[in-house]
């Protein structure tokens, strides 16, 4: 570790520097701080958050590990959505790193039978990744700004809202959009320097391409911060350099995907033109009766409204004052806003906060944009400058407060939502149909889950490791409203599967769907719904909360 330092310390802060290597050493020490306390929250979370098949955990995150094990097997992963292509590639590393010496079928067959603990070593991957880039941005902060606070505020993006950090324990593009948005950061602070953008146009045209590549390729929603490096650019030239660097960078990243293509194209068209989620609704792109209201939600975060309107007044400010004004930090602050307000428009079409996480952390990097141009403004003399010197150290400690708080509620939320679905035990119900509606807390339903979104690659194999009474609705692929019985095997009647055993439980997160299931395909059946929580129904025939015969199995019969 000593030697690392050193190598640091002599990196950025040589001897005969302003910056001793004492100096530069406690800096690199002190910039270790926030990537620890990231590490240590995402892994918190993660142990509260419980099993990755409860059902707030289970979508996409089993699709996700279904789909790394047919790239480890070479073909095509069927779950191209986000595409998500990158996550996919990197479980499939993980999972051949931790069986390094066994053929690929012996571990489709290891991970079929343990899955929980090679999800966790996936996601403690992308945990440590994002950490170490963490890191690597505070140290390209400190060398450009040659400020310990610019470069714990940029540190500080996956703390910015509590969004990030409850996302970042999932096995889904979450995380690597994390460690997405700190790469392009660090490509942005660097591109800071008096004249480097200058000297290396075309180098700071690919890398950008290739950071924002990668990242449209994790997730689709990371478009709009194509706009950030334009202003930095400016040169035609460089600027359609970047633009092919970015599609070959995502035609590389998602390349595992090629023969999914035509699927992944025709989903984002359905996408763009639905003006619901998931592209459902009427075809006019935006419900222009929840479009604004949404773009309003979206601003009412406050840290997030009141940094971009900053920015915002901090750009018009600088323009007046004209040539005078820091140059790269203005560009980069343009593209900054540019890239926030697009990224809001956008998601206020099909609103979820998450999909934010990109726009969210961008925030970290305008608040050191802010700090270098607006001393500059000449705006109240001295005393004004050293007052707004005191704000970062002041918003550093507000986001270390917030956050505090914002960790604590999502971990009692975590382990609530955990506590509440371990009520209901679906081993107690070993003698019954088991019938599992979409999202229900069981890990036969998280495998079917996966399964179905992996274009059923390993139902045979699942079929021999779950239990025989275990079924789920399929509610994606059936004609049916109320959705399709289904088991390993195909299709399946509900009057069939309920006579066959003396008992029955269903279970489900959406509410109502169980009683349209039940009411459309055995409206005899008769149920009892006090097991069910606040988070799942839970319906029983012929058997109580604890499992025990109660002597009429639903049907009717007794």
């Amino acid at each position: 570790m000593t030697s690392v330092f050193m190598v640091f310390s002599n990196l950025f802060f040589p001897p005969g520097s302003s910056h001793s290597r004492s100096h530069g050493g406690k800096s690199l020490a002190t910039l270790l701080v926030i990537p620890t306390c990231f590490l240590g929250a995402v892994l918190v979370l993660r142990d509260s958050a419980g099993p990755f098949w409860m059902w707030y955990n289970i979508d996409p995150d089993y699709a996700y590990l279904i789909n790394a094990l047919k790239i480890l097997n070479l073909t095509t992963p069927g779950h191209v959505d986000h595409p998500g292509t990158p996550v996919q590639w990197l479980g499939a590393l993980v999972l051949k790193a931790t069986h390094p010496t066994v053929s690929d079928t012996h571990i489709v067959d290891a991970v079929l039978a343990d899955p929980e603990t090679h999800m966790h070593r996936i996601s403690l991957v992308m945990a440590w990744l994002n950490a170490g880039i963490l890191f690597a941005a505070g140290v390209v902060g400190y060398a450009v700004f040659r400020d310990i606070l610019p470069a714990l505020m940029v540190q500080a993006a996956p703390f910015i809202s509590s969004q990030i950090l409850r996302h970042a324990v999932a096995l889904k593009p979450e995380p690597l959009l994390v460690f997405a948005v700190m790469a392009l950061v660090m490509v942005t602070l660097l591109a800071l320097r008096p004249g480097a953008v200058e000297a290396n146009r075309r180098g700071f045209a690919i890398a950008f391409g290739v950071v924002l590549g990668f990242g449209m390729s994790c997730k689709i929603t990371f478009a709009p911060l194509f706009l950030l490096p334009l202003f930095l650019l400016s040169q035609r030239r460089a600027i359609l350099i970047f633009a092919a660097a970015g599609l070959v960078a995502f035609l590389l990243f998602t390349l595992p995907a090629l023969g999914a293509y035509e699927q992944f194209t025709d989903w984002i068209v359905r996408l763009f033109l639905g003006s619901q989620h998931h592209g459902g609704g009427a075809a006019t792109v935006i419900d222009l009766g929840n479009y604004p209201r949404n773009i309003y939600r979206l601003f009412t975060r406050p840290l997030f409204s009141i940094t971009f309107i900053l920015a915002v007044l901090t750009l018009f400010a600088a323009r007046r004052r004209g040539a005078d004004m820091p140059g790269p930090e203005r560009q980069a602050l343009k593209g900054v806003v540019l890239a926030q307000m697009a990224m809001v428009l956008m998601v206020a079409k099909q609103l979820s906060a998450h999909y934010m996480i990109p726009a969210y952390m961008l925030t970290a990097l305008s608040g050191p944009l802010m700090y270098r141009i607006i001393p500059a403004l000449g705006l109240g003399g001295d005393a004004l400058r050293r007052r707004f010197a005191r704000t970062l150290p002041a918003l550093l400690v507000a986001i270390a407060v917030a956050q505090a708080f914002g960790v604590a509620r999502v971990d009692r939320q975590f382990r609530e939502m955990r506590e509440t679905a371990f009520i209901v035990d679906n081993d107690h119900f070993s003698a019954c149909a088991r019938i599992y509606g979409y999202s229900a807390s069981s890990l036969s339903f998280a495998f079917y889950n996966g399964n179905l979104q992996s274009r059923f690659p390993y139902s045979e194999q699942l079929k021999e490791l779950r239990p025989e009474n275990d079924f789920w609705l399929n509610i994606f692929t059936s004609d049916k409203p109320s959705g399709e019985l289904r088991d390993w095997s195909g299709a399946r009647r509900l009057p069939e599967v309920l006579s066959g055993y003396p008992c029955a439980m269903l279970r489900g997160s959406r509410r109502g769907a169980l009683a349209a299931f039940l009411a459309a395909e055995a409206p005899e059946a008769v149920y009892d719904t006090s097991c069910s929580t606040r988070q799942e129904d839970v319906f029983t025939m012929g058997v109580d909360c604890r499992g025990r015969l109660t002597g009429d199995n639903g049907d009717g019969a007794p």
